[in-house]
């Protein structure tokens, strides 16, 4: 039986999503390794590469060259680029029959969302992911946990903030709308929506307003409605609300809470070793629980197991990205109709 003790991954695109990547390698206990980097920047990837001893390539077909001539053997490919590059890359490493795991958000629009979603489908009997790492925070699933025990009753409500002032922003791809097709709400907001529909099931946008404070960019707040489509387990009924906001220009604020008729759950990043419970008189109490630092290390090891051992796994499918995606189009249109 071949060794599966270590999984070896190339990461494609050495911006600064893939340093997360890199150290969550670092930290799975040679479970995960990198072995490769790709970038057209040769100082990019090299600074990347040297952190692991990985060979270097400028494209994806310098990459599946050397794994077709036995230099190089990769299992599978976290694709870091910017979403408007991926289609072209991710169906090279799928047709090569590379297991994908793919950053956040999907797809720039959501035409390129369902080409990938279509191409996953194409080739079905490769493992194609989408990175999202709140997934893998451990108050998230101990939330989960606590509704499914029925800590709060009945959910009421689901409510996310993910904002923070990055000013750098305006200046960069991120806010560019040919090239990012969105901003805080396609960047932070498909986290948002992730979890939303990770802890809630299926759902439809019902309401959406964006702001924006650059002149020519991509919106830099949305405030967002959601709601869940179907009855999920004994505590989460159909009709559940979902609350996002998204910011690039305001108070650092990342909280998630979890509302029931019976009690509430929140939990805020920036005290990440805490959950506090709260009665319907407001009575606090507080529950340890593992920092979210453990996500994405936690995330890749996932990946190596849903590919070597075909193990159940949490990871967000490509259909689950298509979805997420959708909810995002159809946010974008009502905050834009609602001008």
């Amino acid at each position: 039986m071949a060794d599966i003790s270590t999984f070896n991954i190339a990461i494609i695109g050495a911006g600064g999503i893939s340093g997360a990547h890199s150290s969550a390698a670092k930290a799975s206990n040679g479970r995960v390794t990198v072995v490769a980097v790709v970038d057209p920047s040769a100082e990019s990837r090299a600074k990347l590469a040297d952190q692991h001893g990985a060979q270097q390539f400028d494209t994806v077909d310098q990459l599946l060259a050397a794994v077709k001539a036995r230099t190089l053997s990769i299992n599978g490919a976290v694709v870091a680029t910017p979403p408007s590059i991926r289609i072209d890359i991710v169906s090279k490493l799928l047709k090569a029959k590379v297991a994908v795991l793919m950053e956040k958000p999907m797809a720039h629009t959501i035409k390129d969302a369902k080409k990938l979603a279509a191409l996953s489908k194409k080739n079905a009997r490769v493992p194609a992911f989408v990175a999202y790492c709140h997934r893998f925070a451990p108050a998230v699933n101990a939330m989960k946990q606590h509704i499914a025990d029925g800590t709060i009753g009945n959910l009421v409500r689901i409510e996310n903030f993910f904002a923070c002032d990055l000013p750098a922003h305006a200046g960069k791809w991120f806010s560019d709308p040919k090239k990012a097709g969105g901003g805080a709400y396609l960047d932070m907001g498909s986290h948002s929506l992730d979890l939303v529909t990770y802890i809630l099931g299926p759902a439809k946008t019902v309401g959406a307003v964006f702001n924006h404070k650059w002149k020519g960019r991509a919106e830099t707040a949305a405030t967002v409605l959601v709601k869940g489509t179907k009855k999920m387990g004994k505590n989460i009924d159909k009709g559940v609300a979902g609350v996002i906001i998204s910011g690039w220009a305001e108070t650092c604020r990342f909280t998630l809470a979890l509302g029931g008729d019976n009690g509430m759950l929140s939990y805020d990043y920036e005290k990440p070793t805490e959950i506090i419970y709260k009665d319907l008189s407001g009575k606090p109490t507080t529950h340890a629980i593992e920092s979210h630092d453990v996500r994405f290390t936690r995330q890749l090891v996932a990946f190596a197991d849903a590919v070597q051992k075909k193990a159940k796994t949490q990871l967000a499918s490509f259909t689950d990205g298509l979805a997420d995606s959708e909810l995002n189009d159809k946010a974008a249109k009502m905050a834009k109709a609602g001008k």
